[in-house]
Formats: C-alpha cells, sequence, structure tokens
C-alpha cells in the first residue's frame, strides 16, 4: 500500500505535436538545467495531482504542497481529500497517515531508495543526468521541453515504464507523468514555485 501511494507521485506533458531537439539544443539544454540543479538550494510549491486509471470514469485529484531542501529532504504534504504527509529524511522515510506515524529505513529497502532518487531527480533535475539508470529522449514545442526518461532497472520500469517531465521557457519543471505498463498515468503540475527562499525547519520536523 505504501508504494502504491508513493507511486501516486509524479506528473506531465499533455498530448500534443513534439519535434526532437537537435544535439546542439540538447547540450544546451542540459547545460541549462544542469546550472540551474547546481544552484537550487530549496524550493517549495503548491502541487495538483490527477489519477487516470483507464477502467475508471474520471480520474483522481488530490492537491498539496511541496517542499525540497538539498541536497535530499523533500516532503511531500497532501491536504485535499486526505492528511497524509510523506518526508525523505536522513535515509529514512517518515509518513504520517492522518496521525498514523511510521518509518522506514531507506537504506535497507532498496525499492524505497531507488523511489527517493527517482523523485527527487526529477524535482531537481538530477535525473536527465543518470545515465546508468535511465535513458532520456528530448522533445520541444512552441514554449516547452518535455525529457522521456525510460527506466533500465526492471523493478522501478514494472511501476513506471515512462516518466515525463515537462519544462517550461525558464527552464524549471512544472509537470511530471508517471506512466504505468497499463497506460495508467500519474500526473502532478506544481504552481505557486518558489526558489531558493527560506522554509521554516519546523516543516521538515517528523
Amino acid at each position: 500500500m505504501r508504494i502504491l501511494k508513493l507511486a501516486v507521485f509524479f506528473i506531465s506533458v499533455a498530448t500534443f505535436a513534439q519535434t526532437p531537439l537537435t544535439e546542439a539544443e540538447t547540450i544546451k539544454f542540459k547545460e541549462i538545467v544542469s546550472k540551474r540543479s547546481d544552484a537550487l538550494e530549496s524550493l517549495s510549491s503548491d502541487f495538483l495531482q490527477t489519477k487516470y486509471i483507464k477502467m475508471m470514469k474520471g480520474a483522481a485529484i488530490s492537491s498539496g504542497r511541496l517542499y525540497y531542501l538539498a541536497p535530499d529532504i523533500l516532503k511531500w504534504e497532501y491536504k485535499q481529500p486526505y492528511n497524509y504527509k510523506i518526508l525523505f529524511k536522513d535515509s529514512k522515510l517518515f509518513i504520517d497517515d492522518d496521525g498514523y506515524k511510521s518509518v522506514t529505513d531507506l537504506k535497507s529497502n532498496k525499492l524505497f531508495e531507488k523511489l527517493v532518487t527517482l523523485i527527487s531527480g526529477s524535482i531537481n533535475g538530477k535525473l536527465l543526468e543518470d545515465k546508468k539508470n535511465y535513458d532520456v529522449s528530448y522533445f520541444k514545442t512552441t514554449n516547452l521541453i518535455s525529457a522521456v526518461i525510460v527506466p533500465k532497472d526492471a523493478t522501478i520500469r514494472e511501476m513506471f515504464n515512462q516518466i515525463v517531465l515537462l519544462f517550461d521557457r525558464n527552464f524549471v519543471v512544472i509537470t511530471v507523468r508517471l506512466i504505468e505498463a497499463s497506460g495508467d498515468y500519474t500526473e502532478i503540475d506544481f504552481k505557486n514555485i518558489r526558489f531558493n527562499q527560506p522554509i521554516h525547519p519546523t516543516v521538515f520536523q517528523n
């Protein structure tokens, strides 16, 4: 159940005409994203998460707020339609499910550890640099660039056979889509993004 809830994390690119980036465009794009990632100290954002399932009419929608503190502290705080908090800190996963709290040691759970790398890498852009574990293709529209990421790891690919990061004209990730082998997918849209602004330490208390 925890893994299923963790799988409800990420986001999207709409279905529209895209063209591949040229080699020169890809090099320039990766350089800019890398510089932004290196300069990122903290991030906070509202998010809207939508889960699309073929066998269900409509979609499951939830919302909340995301907090990130470099290099690897990350908190997802769901506020609607339920109270659910997930905190990655000190190589541990802290879950607060409406008052029911639990802790998982990530070092002893390789799947959770890989998921944390996937989640953090999608937020800060570092996932694009992980050639060992992911194949990445780049596409563009008039104002947007999408990175289509395919996991090489079989255990991750069983959960998500494709991850799509959508960047705006300022090279900021504004949408992530996690696509499952079944065709179901989870889409998360980020809004009111704040970079390198102070985050009160109590936010990251478990």
